[in-house]
C-alpha cells in the first residue's frame, strides 16, 4: 500500500491543528450541550441559530463567539423588530439537523434592514441587553466529544436564561 502524499495529508493535518485550538471544558456539564458532531458543523449550526435570533456576533476564534442581544427598544419608530420563540420554533426543524436559519417573519414582511431580535414573554425575559459567549470545548478524556459552553458575561439572569434555553433547543 502506497503512503499518502503530502497533498493528501495537508487537509487532515490542518483540521487536527484546528482541533488543538479547542480549549478543555471546565465546570458543570449540561448534557443537552454535549455533541459528537464535527466542530465545524456545530459552529455552523450555532452561527445559524444566533443569526436567526438577531444576535450580534463577534468571532473571537474559530470556535468561540462573543455575542450581544440588544435591549428591546421601547421607541416605536425605527427600532429593531422582534419575534417570539414560538414563531421561530414553528419555522425550524425539531431534529436539530437544519443548519440554515429559519426565515424571519418580521424581516420579510417589512423589508427592513434591522435584524429580527428574538425576545421571550415578559415572564421569561426582561428584554434587557445580554452579553454572552458561546464556545465549543473538548471534554477531557473523551476523544471526539465536545461541549457547547454558553456563558453570561453581562446582563439580566432571566434574559440570559431565555437565550440559553433557546440556543439549547
Amino acid at each position: 500500500m502506497a503512503a499518502p502524499t503530502k497533498a493528501a495529508q495537508a487537509p487532515l493535518q490542518s483540521s487536527e491543528e484546528n482541533l488543538e485550538v479547542l480549549g478543555f471544558h471546565r465546570g458543570a456539564i449540561d448534557q443537552t450541550t454535549i455533541t459528537t458532531q464535527p466542530p465545524s458543523t456545530v459552529m455552523k449550526q450555532v452561527n445559524a441559530i444566533l443569526h436567526s435570533m438577531g444576535v450580534e456576533i463577534q468571532e473571537e476564534s474559530t470556535f468561540k463567539y462573543r455575542c450581544i442581544r440588544a435591549k428591546k427598544d421601547t421607541d416605536q419608530f425605527g427600532g429593531p423588530q422582534t419575534a417570539d420563540r414560538d414563531s421561530l420554533n414553528a419555522q425550524s426543524h425539531t431534529d436539530g439537523s437544519d443548519i440554515n436559519p429559519p426565515a424571519s417573519e418580521c424581516a420579510t414582511e417589512s423589508g427592513s434592514n434591522f435584524p429580527c431580535v428574538l425576545y421571550g414573554s415578559p415572564s421569561d425575559d426582561s428584554m434587557d441587553e445580554v452579553r454572552f459567549s458561546v464556545e465549543l470545548t473538548r471534554l477531557t478524556g473523551l476523544s471526539g466529544t465536545y461541549s457547547l459552553d454558553i456563558r453570561r458575561l453581562k446582563g439580566n439572569l432571566r434574559s440570559y436564561g431565555f437565550i440559553y434555553n433557546t440556543i439549547r433547543e
